[in-house]
């Protein structure tokens, strides 16, 4: 595990900024939750122009909709406006699988062949994206994106498939908080959780606070 441990969120949202911008990707998946508010805030200072971006997973609920990760994404990195690429899911179609099938269509429309750097999150249960444990969202492995349900959370979801997270160049994974400890342990033993799949044996970078790491 490649991982580098910072003492507060400023210092890690400081630094994952300028990994973002030095690293030349013309291809980002940003992901949601609270954890790259900063960050996103951070980047929207100096924005790239020519990067396609691409939300990673999205909680199935309207854009105007507290939880919509586009909205957040929107309020924060392109504070200054909306890029010119900007791939996220349309969840108005009302129907997961429905906005799965466009999202594919308009990834290939995109000429998107894999993503030059992913960020993404990791929650206590060990998920990212919207990979669940125990989730047969899992087990897809020829699609770009799909719909799932989690029932833990009695929601659905579309999300970036895991063959799909593997497959970018770079992976960035952000975790904040005592809660994201006994999970980042666990990856560092060899658990086998969504979070892992996605990013053991590949070039997958840990920004994480000293809570996270358990100090």
């Amino acid at each position: 595990m490649n991982l580098r441990v910072f003492d507060d969120a400023e210092a890690l949202a400081q630094a994952a900024a300028r990994t973002i911008l030095q690293s030349g990707a013309k291809s980002i998946g940003v992901t949601g939750g609270s954890t790259p508010k900063r960050l996103y805030e951070v980047l929207s200072q100096s924005l790239p122009q020519d990067v396609t971006w691409v939300l990673v997973d999205e909680r199935y609920v309207p854009l105007d909709d507290p939880q919509s990760n586009a909205a957040m994404i929107e309020r924060t990195l392109f504070a200054q406006g909306l890029p010119g690429r900007w791939l996220r899911f349309k969840t108005e179609l009302n129907d997961p699988a429905a906005t799965a099938r466009l999202f594919e269509e308009e990834w290939r429309a995109l000429g998107i062949d894999a993503l030059d750097l992913v960020l993404l999150g990791c929650g206590d249960d060990g998920h990212t994206a919207s990979l669940f444990p125990g989730t047969p969202v899992l087990d897809v492995h020829d699609r770009i994106a799909s719909e799932v349900f989690v029932p833990r959370l009695d929601q659905w979801r579309v999300t970036l498939t895991l063959p799909v997270l593997r497959n970018a160049k770079l992976r960035m994974i952000l975790a904040m908080g005592v809660a994201k400890a006994n999970v980042i342990r666990e990856v560092r033993e060899g658990a086998q959780h969504p979070v892992a799949l996605a990013t053991n044996e590949l070039e997958s970078w840990w920004f994480v606070d000293r809570e996270a790491y358990g100090e």
